[in-house]
């Protein structure tokens, strides 16, 4: 504006002494007549005076015509400006730089901080800081230079006294006559706590692997470039995580030279495959060998593209040498079995030929007695008073008991160490064969039997037999006192391993010594109510296991006894009516 007007100023000069000079040359050109040159000399100043009215005139009115206009413009700017700072949906607010106090505020701040209008004129901008942080935020406007400042991350708090954090841009403006600031705010809350919680999250990450004695490890999508090693490698490896890191390829230098194919194929593995683990064997700077179990994997992003590998390296060496350890005592615990079975079947095989001689040796004596007993009755018997007829018939019983011990224990000897071959069996038919044969010893008996039409198992049929007699001999036995004897075979095929029962009403025992009732010589009834040699339970047992079953008895005493077994899979009843 200056610039204007002494720029009009000098023009006005330049034009009057120029109309001076070069009127009074034209006057005098014209005429030397005195009256004429002093009229004309008047007229000349009215001329000059009235034009250059005019042009003043016209000059303060375009000027006056100007400056309303930028007056229009300024004020239209302003109503602009101060529309977009209430509008703003930022928190705005404008504070004089010398008191803090404000001077305006938005709506948006209004709604943000929870304080009306009037309250905030009231308030300075400490007034919206945690107490704890007035002191240094005085500190740092008094650093603060400039005209347009970016202050940064700052806490604020609201009416309601929330704690928040926001980004703040800082503008010096004029305001009122007076020096101020306008300031936006950026709510940054959730932004700064996502980040402190990620920085925790990855401070407890590394506090965690920096007490695993794992060893963690990331690396490029390449695996050029090593980009984490955890501390635990230092005592792995004996090398520092930074010279890891500076060397991507001392983890392979590192591997035993035999084991180095095996390390090699497993990075290719996981180029190829995308995970890949192994075992090797690493040399330590100190000559200490090492099992590692590497275990890795490529990281990769939402788009499946790989970003980085990482993994996991363990040292196994003391699991290496208890696998090794645990070996050798296989080995060892196999020759032993293998020595011990080898003279267990010898010592059988001994045991076998000795109870075959010392039964064959005790069965001649035996049958001597028996024969010479009855040929004594027969042709002494007139001369045999009452007594001695008895004591005949005594020794007669005892031989004869003496050789179905003999009998029994031979088939015991048989039942453990006779070789199987499993077969289908059918336990019907040989269970009604071996009752026709008891029935045939005592015909005066009447025993009803029950039995399905057919109950097949997978034994061994030389074997079954005996299992079968014992067990249903016991039944006939023990139900000899009884006019309504019943015997009854079944299987309850629904149960994991299939179980056989036969099932008896006679005379029952006391199961509190049932733990007894397998072990060889063991009886409940005296010989003088019931005859036996105390060896068939023992001889059934050791038949069951030798199947690779189990045998139990249930008894109630004066209502019977229930034996239940197991054999070979593959027990099936088949139409299980009762059949007489």
């Amino acid at each position: 504006m200056a610039r204007t007007a002494l720029g009009i100023g000098v023009l006005y000069a330049v034009l009057g002494l120029s109309w001076i000079f070069g009127s009074d040359a034209l006057v005098a050109s014209i005429s030397t007549d005195p009256e004429w040159t002093a009229s004309a000399q008047r007229y000349k100043g009215v001329f000059y005076v009235l034009s250059t009215s005019f042009a003043l005139v016209f000059l303060i009115s375009a000027g006056y015509k100007r400056l309303f206009q930028a007056l229009d413009r300024v004020e239209s700017t302003e109503l602009r400006m101060r529309d977009m700072f209430l509008q703003h949906p930022q928190p705005m607010w404008v504070y004089d730089k010398e008191t803090l106090e404000f001077l305006a505020v938005n709506d948006a701040a209004i709604r943000y901080y929870g304080y009306s209008r009037e309250e905030f004129m009231r308030m300075t901008l400490k007034d919206i800081r945690p107490a704890e942080d007035v002191a240094g935020f005085l500190a740092a406007r008094q650093r603060a230079e400039g005209g347009h400042r970016d202050i940064g991350v700052v806490r604020h708090r609201k009416k309601s006294g929330e704690l928040v954090f926001v980004h703040l841009a800082l503008h010096a403006v004029q305001f009122a006559q007076r020096h101020a600031a306008m300031v936006m705010a950026l709510d940054v809350t959730a932004e700064v706590l996502s980040k402190r919680a990620l920085e925790r999250q990855e401070a407890q990450f590394r506090q965690l692997h920096q007490s695993l004695a794992d060893v963690l490890w990331i690396a490029s999508a390449d695996g050029s470039t090593m980009l984490y090693v955890s501390p635990s490698a230092e005592h792995l490896y004996g090398h520092s995580p930074e010279a890891l890191i500076a060397n991507p390829d001392m983890w392979l230098q590192l591997v035993h030279p035999d084991d180095a194919g095996i390390a090699a194929a497993s990075h290719h593995t996981l180029l190829a495959m995308g995970e890949a683990s192994c075992e090797y064997r690493i040399r330590t700077p100190s000559g200490e060998v090492k099992w590692i179990s590497d275990r890795k994997r490529l990281i990769v992003d939402d788009e499946r593209l790989v970003t980085m590998m990482g993994g996991i390296l363990k040292d196994i060496t003391a699991d290496k040498e208890r696998e090794t350890l645990r070996d050798a005592s296989h080995l060892e615990l196999e020759r032993q079995v293998a020595e011990r079975t080898s003279e267990l079947q010898r010592v059988n095989a001994e045991l076998d030929a000795f109870a075959r001689t010392i039964a064959h040796d005790l069965r001649a004596p035996l049958t001597t007695v028996v024969g010479f007993t009855q040929l004594v009755s027969k042709r002494y018997a007139s001369a045999l008073e009452g007594e001695g007829a008895r004591m005949m018939g005594r020794i007669d019983r005892s031989a004869k008991q003496m050789a179905h011990l003999i009998d029994d224990l031979l088939s015991l000897s048989r039942a453990s160490t006779a070789p199987l071959e499993i077969r289908n069996v059918d336990l019907v038919p040989i269970a009604r064969d071996i009752l026709e044969e008891l029935q045939d010893q005592e015909p005066e008996r009447k025993v009803r039997f029950e039995a399905p039409e057919s109950l097949r198992v997978r034994a061994d049929l030389g074997l079954v037999r005996p299992l079968l007699a014992n067990l249903l001999g016991n039944a006939w036995k023990f139900t000899g006192k009884r006019e309504d004897a019943s015997i009854r075979l079944s299987a309850d095929s629904a149960a994991p391993d299939a179980v056989v029962c036969i099932r008896d009403n006679g005379v029952g025992f006391d199961t509190d010594q049932a733990g007894l009732i397998f072990q060889p010589f063991q009886r409940f009834h005296t010989l003088s109510e019931f005859s036996g040699t105390g060896i068939g339970l023992t001889t059934c047992e050791r038949i069951v296991h030798r199947h690779g079953g189990r045998i139990w008895l249930e008894s109630k005493l004066g209502e019977g006894t229930s034996v239940f077994f197991t054999l070979s899979p593959g027990t099936e009843a088949v139409h299980p009516e009762p059949a007489g």
